[in-house]
């Protein structure tokens, strides 16, 4: 892989740092965005992929540097703001990850990864109604798959909007049957609607799919408690 490299053309050390990336070879991805940069110090597409290499490495203080190289060159591309903003995430900075969302969202209020990626951020800080309608923007630009619904099943959950977040997690089972937690979560609301026979099916389900499975082992405990306490339910 290689051979064929014109050794001066920043465009193909950005492709082949891509590959790189994608077979996980991250030392010799970042040396081939690292030999565009020498050709072309204002590759912004360079200095973009780096970035995302140093977030897979969690290196986002490296990120963060990389991508803000790549604004001061294209300072509208909704995509380096977008990864700007998760880097920030990722660090613990949410005030300045929250200002990048929102520049990406300024520059394409289309840019359906930054919808989800700001809901994903709100969810995990209980800032639940937010994450609801990041979540939602985010469906409405491209249907959302299951990850998405199970999600937003959660922010439901977690406000007491039982009948929404069934309905979310049921449409994310319904594009992902193997999304197994939803099933739990599913027993657990139709628990609090108190629909023992819907309760039953949905842990009945969770039980086949997550046996064995070692980081559902908690939940696999209580569902098996729950089932055999409420086994004489109708």
């Amino acid at each position: 892989m290689g051979q064929e490299l014109n050794p001066i053309d920043p465009e193909g050390h950005v492709a082949l740092g891509k590959i790189y990336r994608q077979l996980r070879e991250h030392e010799k991805a970042i040396e081939s965005f690292q030999a565009a940069l020498s050709l072309d110090d204002k590759h912004q597409h360079a200095y973009n992929n780096l970035g995302l290499v140093y977030i897979d490495l969690r290196l986002f203080l490296l990120a963060i540097d990389m991508f803000q190289a790549a604004l001061e060159i294209a300072p509208e591309n909704p995509a380096f703001y977008n990864n700007l903003g998760y880097a920030y995430d990722q660090s613990d900075r949410f005030a300045e990850a929250l200002e990048a969302y929102r520049n990406a969202l300024d520059a394409d209020p289309a840019f359906v990864d930054t919808h989800y990626n700001l809901a994903d951020a709100y969810l995990n800080r209980e800032s639940y109604q937010e994450a609801i309608q990041s979540y939602k923007a985010g469906i409405e630009l491209d249907g959302g798959d299951a990850t998405v619904y199970f999600n937003l099943g959660l922010a439901y959950q977690e406000t007491d909007e039982l009948l929404n977040a069934i309905r979310a997690y049921e449409k994310g089972v319904s594009l992902d049957a193997d999304e197994v937690e939803a099933y739990y979560r599913l027993a657990l609301a139709y628990q609090k609607k108190s629909d023992h026979v819907m309760m039953h099916r949905y842990l009945d389900t969770f039980l086949e799919k997550a046996e064995g499975i070692a980081r559902f082992e908690k939940q696999y405990l209580t569902a098996k408690r729950l089932r055999q306490q409420t086994s004489g339910d109708r």
